[in-house]
């Protein structure tokens, strides 16, 4: 797996800051975990999936007016 990531050009950058162009300010700035967006995913889709797409677009509408 370090093999991998290692000739990667993104991978150690995203969870290591000495290889990141991320300037530190903002790096500690972020969370430490995906689980936010989890969340919003989880919710969005509590909601209704399958949908067409007017009913798609009838959904989020009330999704983001709440």
């Amino acid at each position: 797996w370090l093999k991998d990531k290692e000739s990667s050009k993104f991978a150690l950058p995203t969870i290591y800051h000495p290889m990141s162009f991320i300037p530190i300010t903002i790096w500690k700035a972020s969370p430490t975990t995906t689980n936010g967006n989890e969340q919003a995913h989880h919710n969005i889709n509590r909601d209704g999936i399958n949908l067409t797409l007017l009913a798609g677009i009838m959904c989020g509408y009330e999704y983001d007016v709440r």
